[in-house]
């Protein structure tokens, strides 16, 4: 007997160390709850896309199209749409049908741009220096505009109204433009470190234009 005429529950703490016991660590149940998360399938989806856009743009000419594909496989995951392999191939014919010019306008101004930047010829004029920090800037503000385009492309949509429309929007929504800059900024300085990720950069890049995009609608 205590003080109080009660009688001391020695039980009660084995029998709590019998239900710990019977239970997984805090660690793994926290691990276990990450690795059922929508957000490991949307780390998966990432890796998927970002190795089909790799493949598919090969060419340079197909990428944007194999960019918008890759979005569009994006929308319908996380819409709970068809999301198979097959349907993002169909989607990447779709937008090659519709926008190969745009293709190859877009693959031309970015080698006339890396060409710029990496000539020593350029540098060695006068104001080479003003001549590449100018085509840096304007290879960034076209990177921000063909990542709102694809994010928002269908298969019935106009190319040219895409891009006339996420130019509008690049300057409209300062906020999204800025964490697009970021994303390829972060892709750059990802691939500088171990060039073999620059497979994971299209995955990163169509993943933060549908951010940005979702978060605007």
């Amino acid at each position: 007997m205590t003080a109080t005429g009660t009688t001391p529950r020695h039980g009660a703490p084995a029998r709590a160390g019998v239900r710990a016991a019977g239970r997984p660590p805090r660690g793994a149940q926290r691990i276990a709850r990450v690795l059922s998360s929508r957000g490991l399938g949307l780390f998966s989806e990432t890796i998927v896309v970002s190795l089909a856009v790799a493949v598919l743009a090969l060419p340079a000419v197909t990428a944007l199209p194999a960019f918008a594909a890759g979005a569009a496989h994006f929308r319908r995951h996380v819409e709970g749409e068809s999301d198979s392999l097959l349907e993002l191939g169909r989607d990447f014919l779709r937008a090659l049908r519709r926008g190969w010019l745009w293709g190859v306008l877009s693959a031309a101004a970015f080698w006339a741009i890396a060409a710029t930047l990496t000539s020593p010829v350029i540098l060695e004029m006068p104001g080479g220096g003003v001549y590449r920090w100018a085509s840096g800037l304007i290879g960034l503000g076209i990177g921000v505009v063909l990542l709102r385009a694809i994010a928002q492309w269908r298969p019935t949509a106009s190319w040219s109204a895409l891009i006339r429309g996420a130019a509008e929007e690049s300057v409209r929504d300062i906020p999204g433009s800025f964490l697009l800059l970021l994303a390829l900024g972060m892709s750059g300085l990802v691939v500088w470190m171990f060039a073999p990720l620059v497979v994971l950069v299209p995955g990163m890049l169509v993943l933060a234009a549908r951010a940005v995009v979702a978060r605007a609608g």
